[in-house]
């Protein structure tokens, strides 16, 4: 794993590398250091976590020559970060049992649309270079393109075994040298040429230079291989990027393809196009394809993200040619979110570098592999279970909000998870029982909000333990959007109402509650107050005690560590049995009538987890059940079979027990084995909210499981009135996930919610305090509720409405409207200062009209009816619009309705039409008056019409004459005879 890495610049190798900070003391002149241990590598679960680790590896000179962009590097940071922006829409209960990802490109197929772009110099990172990469790329059957700036041949790469490879063609100076290397891809069957068109000029990559970069003696580009390589400049700035930039041919223009067609049968992919007249240039010069490519921010700064970019190209494409992207792909998530909008695949650089530095070739397969399962399993949880199934529909873009009013876009930075130290202690069989109190009585007094009860379990709790509760999917943007929605939501409260007496009852099920805050399914609390003293104190036993004494309802969990008689014993209360679907039908079966024997009053499906969502911090943790500990629901199973040695195996057992081909048709099955209502927990979008509906669910609870899904969910809070505006009253709908303020509450029931849970503060209180955290933590969220309601105006839950709170989608109509009132103003002010001087027509003054826009044509009425004449008479445009008012008004009379409106009268002046208007009051005398006025008005209009013609006519008699004494119409006529 390790390589020297010479240089030959006249300075000593140590003293060069030390003087730029690339070898760590001690290390000579070893290109890379192994840091990771192999137990450190099992913990790397996503590919940024490679990139931590290569950064260690590698010399400071290569880190920064694979990891830098040109100048400010902001287009190198929003490739990543746009794709924050782009959030899911998923379809749930869809059978997902089989997920296919392969596709075709060109013709050639692949397992996924996943592939490795064409980057330069591997041997810098690893030995190998270049062969370790097509070994790991034909192992996950998919294509690599090979750059033309590669340290290994195009035929030592076709020597590393079969597999579909590109390969990616700059335009040199030396055209012979572009026949050559296009002939020998051709000989070594290579299947496409990647034409490179965005680095006529090389970008100004400060760290290149910074560093002098320059290759070491061991490392050459095999493309100039028999050129003069001496000539490279290594005294100033970054030599090799200077010797590059002189071979390029910088005349290289769109009329130059048809040479390169000339010289080649290969089809010719365009690499570097993000906008739409480029795309529509590229397809009209016969290109094969789009690489939609901004050179991973190493060329022109500030452009901007090629994901941002995508659905412009894709729209001008329309389908004549595939259209590929590559740019700060890191996830699964991402490469869906280029599938939905139109991408045909994904290339991959970077990681596939950093990966092979760390591992070799081991390495870039992993990083396959964990693209390909994290895009697999978003595919799942989306809904899809082909990629022909990934629709437009299934994401959210910025522009989407827009349109929707939904707000600003939101631009979070994007949370990459660092490489975490391994820290021991953390066996599951050496957990405390219980765990010890970290505070006094009086401490625990000042526990003044549920967040910090966060902050005292994360202190109290093993760390494995806390991240099991607290932890999100992925990046975890969605766990803390969801959270940080509710910071954009902001009240309108009334003042001056009687708010002695404060009721904040409500109903759920017709089953009647204090508050309408109940506790979500939330599993294995035993992990947070396990047994100690006190067995029938311990878990969902505590917390089953905490709700029923704050009257209201408990859901407990089908992964409890408590079974469902256990917690039925812990006395009377309200509590819903919350239900995932199974293979083994039998033990669902079993478990409904176990629920419905217990007293339990509803049953929870979660549908939203057919498969589950990748949390890397249970994988690091190797998190795995102590022995104290056990799924009650699972009782009798063999539990044995728990891997605890490859990442979360309770995480891995639990998924295999689920029945992914579960979907909205077998809803129907599970009500008649149960008489209880049945309420579907994990639906955002209004789709499933109508078919939830149409299957005959009893109520829709709102959630994207607390962020421990797919991440990249909008906030449920987000998606609450496009639900509630969905059932439309049908059926109640109640909400989770990201709740911690009375406020929180507020929010969602103005917004049309019947109903909120609570999940993780329950966790945490429990974990605190036990029964009496979870007793504190409702009370306070109770206490807030109440002094919001008592300070918005609102004496009941029922009196809680949309008009108490602003949301963004409420700010931008505002906004929206006033600038749409200033326009108005504007060309009111301009037209009332042109007609200022204009008299009133006799018309409108007879009739006392009122004028809502002034217009020309109303002021000019004379040379209205002068231009009528020619297309039409107006007085009949406005008898047909009053008959039509007339009608309308005669039902409305016939129904008993009160009448107040205005009637509309459309006229024409041959160009446009002109609308005016009449209030009710006037109406029946415009119905009386209009048509004798008006034909008066006509007949008086063109008897002085007549008159003024008369007088122009006889003005110019005598001009008039003239040009008939010059026609000789008499002796034409003759001639014309006489010929006959």
């Amino acid at each position: 794993m390790l390589s020297s890495l010479p240089f030959d610049d006249g300075v000593g190798n140590k003293e060069r590398e030390e003087a730029v900070g690339c070898v760590p003391p001690g290390c000579g002149s070893c290109v890379a250091v192994m840091v990771a241990s192999a137990r450190e590598m099992a913990l790397v679960t996503n590919v940024c976590d490679y990139e931590e680790l290569a950064k260690q590896k590698l010399p400071k000179m290569v880190f920064d020559f694979y990891a830098a962009g040109a100048e400010d590097q902001w287009t190198l940071r929003e490739n990543s970060e746009a794709f924050s922006r782009i959030l899911f829409q998923p379809r749930v209960l869809v059978d997902v049992s089989c997920i296919n990802m392969s596709t075709s490109v060109l013709g050639y197929n692949i397992s996924m649309p996943i592939m490795i772009a064409p980057t330069a110099l591997h041997k810098l990172a690893h030995p190998e270079g270049e062969l370790a990469t097509a070994r790991a790329a034909a192992t996950a059957e998919t294509i690599m393109t090979l750059s033309s700036g590669s340290s290994c041949s195009i035929e030592e790469v076709n020597l590393a075994g079969p597999g579909i490879r590109f390969f990616q063609l700059s335009i040199y100076k030396d055209r012979n040298l572009v026949q050559q290397l296009i002939q020998r891809a051709e000989k070594a069957g290579y299947k496409a040429i990647v034409l490179t068109v965005d680095a006529p000029w090389l970008g100004r990559r400060e760290a290149d230079v910074k560093n002098r970069f320059t290759l070491p003696q061991n490392v050459m580009l095999k493309t100039f291989e028999g050129m003069d390589q001496g000539k490279i400049d290594k005294t100033n700035g970054s030599g090799l990027a200077a010797y590059i930039a002189s071979q390029i041919d910088r005349s290289f223009s769109w009329k130059d393809i048809k040479w390169l067609q000339t010289v080649t049968s290969l089809p010719v992919l365009v690499k570097g196009i993000i906008t739409a007249q480029d795309t529509r240039i590229a397809i009209e010069c016969g290109a094969a394809g789009i690489i939609m490519s901004n050179h991973g921010g190493r060329q022109l700064d500030y452009l901007p993200a090629t994901i941002s970019c995508l659905e412009e190209v894709v729209r001008e494409a329309n389908g004549r040619v595939p259209v590929f992207i590559d740019g700060g792909f890191r996830r699964g998530t991402d490469v869906f979110k280029a599938l939905a909008l139109g991408a045909s695949g994904v290339f991959i650089g970077r990681p596939v570098l950093f990966s092979l530095a760390v591992d070799g070739e081991v390495g870039v397969r992993k990083v396959l592999q964990m693209l390909s399962d994290e895009l697999e399993l978003t595919m799942a949880l989306s809904g899809c279970t082909s990629l022909s199934e990934i629709t437009r529909k299934h994401v959210l873009t910025d522009s989407d909000r827009i349109r929707r009013s939904r707000g600003k876009s939101i631009k979070n930075p994007q949370f990459l998870l660092p490489v975490q130290e391994y820290k021991k202690g953390t066996s599951t069989d050496k957990i405390p029982e219980p765990w010890p109190l970290l505070l006094s009585k009086e401490e625990m007094a000042l526990v003044t909000n549920v967040c910090e009860y966060e902050e005292l379990a994360k202190q109290k709790l093993p760390k494995m333990v806390y991240d099991f509760y607290a932890a999100g999917a992925e990046d975890q943007w969605t766990l803390r959007e969801n959270s940080e929605a509710f910071s954009r939501i902001l009240f309108q409260p009334r003042v001056l109402v009687d708010v002695s007496c404060i009721d904040m009852s409500t109903s759920i099920l017709g089953y009647n509650i204090s508050m309408p805050i109940m506790i979500a399914p939330t599993a294995l609390h035993k992990l947070a107050h396990p047994e100690g003293r006190f067995i029938w104190n311990a878990g969902e036993l505590a917390t089953a005690r905490a709700a029923a004494a704050a009257k209201t309802i408990m859901t407990l969990s089908s992964w409890s560590s408590c079974s469902i008689e256990e917690v039925n014993l812990a006395g009377p209360g309200i509590r819903f049995f919350q239900l995932s679907i199974y293979k083994d039908r039998n033990l669902v079966q079993q478990l409904i009538q176990r629920a419905e024997k217990a007293g339990y009053k509803a049953i929870v499906l979660t549908v939203d987890a057919p498969w589950l969502g990748r949390r890397e911090a249970d994988v690091k943790n190797r998190f795995t059940l102590p022995r104290n500990v056990m799924l009650k629901t699972f009782e009798g199973l063999d539990q044995g079979k728990i891997d605890k040695t490859n990442g979360s195996g309770l995480a891995a057992y639990v998924a295999s027990q689920i029945d992914r081909s579960f979907s909205w048709k077998d809803i129907k099955w599970l009500q008649t084995v149960t008489s209880l209502p049945v309420l579907v927990k994990g639906i955002i979008t209004a789709q499933d909210t109508r078919i939830a509906i149409e299957c005959g669910v009893a109520g829709i609870i709102m959630s994207n499981h607390g962020g421990r899904q797919l991440d990249y969910l909008p906030a449920t809070i987000s998606c609450l009135e496009e639900v509630v505006r969905e059932a439309n009253g049908r059926v109640p709908v109640f909400i989770d996930s990201g709740f911690r303020r009375g406020t929180d509450v507020f929010k969602a029931l103005a917004l049309g919610a019947s109903g909120v849970f609570i999940g993780r503060p329950v966790l945490f209180s429990l974990a605190v305090d036990g029964e009496a955290g979870v007793r504190n933590a409702l009370r306070m969220l109770r206490d807030e509720l109440e002094i919001t309601m008592a300070l918005s105006g609102c004496t009941s839950v029922k009196e809680i409405t949309r008009g108490h709170v602003v949301t963004e989608s409420d700010r931008i109509r505002l906004l929206r409207s006033k600038q749409h009132q200033r326009r108005r103003r504007r060309r009111r002010g301009q037209k009332h200062q042109k007609g200022k001087t204009s008299a009133l027509p006799a018309i409108a003054r007879s009739l006392k009209m009122v004028v809502l826009q002034p217009d020309p044509f109303l002021s000019e009425l004379t040379s209205m009816y002068e231009r009528s004449t020619e297309k039409g008479s107006v007085w009949v445009t406005m008898k047909r619009s009053s008959m039509k008012c007339q009608a309308r008004l005669k039902k409305m009379v016939a129904k008993g309705e009160a009448v107040e409106l205005r009637c509309l009268v459309r006229a024409t002046d041959g160009k446009k039409n002109i609308c005016t208007s009449l209030s009710a009051k006037e109406y029946l005398k415009f119905q009386a008056s209009y048509a004798t006025v008006l034909k008066a008005h006509m007949h008086a209009l063109k008897k002085r019409e007549r008159k003024d013609k008369k007088k122009a006519a006889e003005v110019e008699k005598i001009p008039e004459k003239a040009p008939k004494k010059q026609k000789k119409a008499p002796s034409s006529k003759k001639s014309a005879g006489s010929k006959s």
